[in-house]
């Protein structure tokens, strides 16, 4: 099978940030996570819990599962457009970059620029990709 090996390598470094977005949530946030599986997690994070340190470090643990699993889900689909040889779909080194930008701007001191990073590589590689050149 025919592939784009930058492209497959660009998806599984994404697949790796969600990966590692995950076991660092879970992490940080046991005790958080702990508590929800207690309560069954149905509404476990819910708004009624806000106005509690244990309320909103739930919000902040459900959300870095979240974004972790985007980011396995952005990542597969990456992989699989290098599989194939297609180009990746154009919104997402775009939007790849701006989630990175916003966060890195906002959090210097975070993740936020690998995010940066492999937005900007996947703009690249579609751009490659549109001019017919292999990047590989």
């Amino acid at each position: 099978m025919c592939s784009d090996r930058p492209t497959q390598r660009l998806g599984e470094a994404i697949i790796a940030t969600g990966v590692l977005h995950n076991a660092l949530g879970g992490y940080l946030y046991r005790r958080q996570v702990a508590g929800m599986l207690r309560d069954g997690i149905i509404g476990s994070a819910s708004d009624a819990k806000l106005g509690t340190l244990d309320g909103e470090r739930r919000q902040t643990a459900l959300w870095f599962f979240v974004g972790g699993l985007a980011f396995i889900t952005i990542g597969e689909s990456v992989r699989r457009s290098g599989q194939r040889k297609a180009p990746i779909a154009p919104a997402l080194g775009p939007g790849i970059t701006a989630i990175g930008a916003l966060g890195a701007a906002t959090m210097p001191a975070s993740g936020f620029w690998a995010v940066l990073a492999e937005g900007l590589v996947a703009t690249a590689l579609r751009r490659r990709h549109a001019r017919g050149t292999s990047p590989g």
